[in-house]
């Protein structure tokens, strides 16, 4: 008998105490660093005014200006604090006495936003993850600083400002290019004698997961039930977002169709699984991961402090490859996830704001901590010929991984798909995590995908 629908209206709670964009579950950081988290004259004491929130400082100036910014990552606090640091190390005219104060990501940003709608009590700058982020951009409540991005313009990649923003302003930076590649385990796949790099298509990738099922008992990958990284990476190479250009939801599409039919025959042949616990960011899938039960999984490069912090049995094991596309000739990258770092339209510093924003996330001081400290793929073009990052023996990723993500960086370009978080993604994410992709993978599998978007498309709430 066909099992029951997950209804959207009885998720949505579920929904919205999840933890969305890059971290899916988490955060968008990379690796946890101890010594990362002393640096830089750091108070990361319990000095917060509420219950679960904690605040970091950097060297107290006398005459420094106060500014204050809220992160959902408590190892943000390390990065801003030591960023606030070198700037009145270079601006000693001006500087800066900043507050970094972090917090669980939900009740973080549902304060933000109440914050806002007040128009009280609100940062001078907030990291906001991408899960989030349009709620904040469709009412008005960030700055535009396309003032202070564009003297970087030609030495970033611009999609991943670009994204943060509509009619032609921009409002966040983030702290990544979030470049999605595909990750191996060297040890599988030689004991199926396959080799990643002939793996080029979609097609080329489901024949090879064969291979490895046949010669190995191991699924070539897993899809999420919670969280939507492998289906909007497909859907993206075929150049579909979940928003349309008018930021109405736009789930209900033949391309979206396609993506879950192809990704439901994965499941049927064995190739593909269903991950432990229902997402790449659960536990109950970083032992599995760890214990070499699957043979790859598809998410950006961020996903590196990932393999660091859970996986320490897959040291030197894992590779490093281009996304399978789905024709020959396409571009075997886009960018997923993300954080939008951004200045609240009710500080009273502004200039200032948004001037240290640019710093931190833009300049080479800031997309080299970011690279170092937090394995985070700089949006800093100039970085990935820089020979001290991209072939430092020193650096912690670069030793993990088998193979440079350098490589693949350079060989892509700029020129990538980003995706589309105006209007309504918010809304329309908070039902695919909750109810479409549970409702496509596992529990009604029997109903076609054509059918099943048109019910999921009518289920989402989302008031312009």
């Amino acid at each position: 008998m066909k099992k029951r629908l997950i209804s959207s209206v009885l998720c949505v709670m579920l929904a919205s105490s999840m933890l969305m964009g890059c971290g899916g579950g988490s955060s968008d950081s990379g690796t946890k660093d101890d010594t990362a988290a002393e640096d830089g004259g750091n108070d990361s004491g319990d000095s917060g005014s509420e219950e679960g929130m904690t605040q970091g400082k950097n060297k107290f100036v006398d005459g420094g200006t106060e500014l204050s910014l809220w992160t959902f990552q408590e190892l943000h606090v390390a990065f801003y604090t030591t960023m606030a640091d070198l700037w009145n190390e270079e601006h000693p005219d001006e500087p800066i006495n900043l507050t970094v104060t972090t917090g669980e990501s939900h009740s973080l940003h549902s304060k933000l936003l109440v914050a806002c709608q007040a128009g009280e009590g609100t940062p001078d700058i907030a990291d906001i993850e991408v899960g989030y982020y349009g709620s904040f951009l469709k009412d008005d409540y960030l700055l535009p600083i396309n003032d202070v991005v564009e003297p970087y313009e030609d030495e970033i990649v611009m999609s991943r400002v670009k994204m943060y923003g509509k009619d032609d302003n921009w409002y966040g930076v983030d702290f990544h290019l979030g470049a999605s590649v595909c990750y191996y385990n060297m040890d599988v796949m030689k004991e199926a004698e396959v080799d990643p790099a002939e793996i080029v298509t979609w097609d080329d990738y489901i024949e090879a997961g064969k291979k490895v099922l046949e010669k190995t008992g191991k699924p070539m990958c897993a899809a999420e039930t919670a969280d939507l990284f492998l289906p909007q990476l497909m859907l993206l190479e075929k150049g579909v977002q979940y928003v349309d250009e008018s930021g109405q939801p736009n789930i209900n599409t033949k391309e979206h169709a396609e993506v879950i039919e192809y990704i439901r025959d994965m499941i049927d042949s064995g190739v593909c699984e269903i991950a432990p616990g229902g997402g790449y960011h659960m536990e109950e899938w970083y032992g599995h991961l760890n214990g070499g039960e699957v043979a790859s999984v598809a998410l950006p490069l961020w996903y590196m402090g990932r393999f660091l912090d859970y996986c320490p049995d897959l040291e030197g094991k894992i590779g490093i490859y281009e996304i399978p596309v789905w024709n020959e000739g396409d571009t075997r990258e886009v960018l997923q996830g993300g954080t939008g770092t951004s200045v609240i339209k009710f500080t009273e510093q502004a200039d200032l704001a948004k001037e240290f924003l640019a710093f931190c996330k833009l300049s080479e001081e800031g997309c080299k901590y970011e690279w170092n400290e937090l394995g985070f793929d700089p949006i800093r073009v100039s970085l990935w010929e820089d020979p001290e990052i991209t072939e430092n023996k020193d650096n912690r990723f670069l030793k993990y991984f088998t193979t440079n993500p350098f490589d693949i960086l350079k060989k892509n370009g700029t020129d990538l798909t980003a995706p589309d978080i105006s209007g309504g993604y918010s809304a329309t994410y908070s039902t695919l995590v909750s109810t479409t992709y549970a409702n496509a993978f596992e529990l009604d599998t029997e109903t076609p995908a054509e059918e099943l978007l048109e019910m999921e498309e009518a289920s989402i709430i989302y008031d312009e």
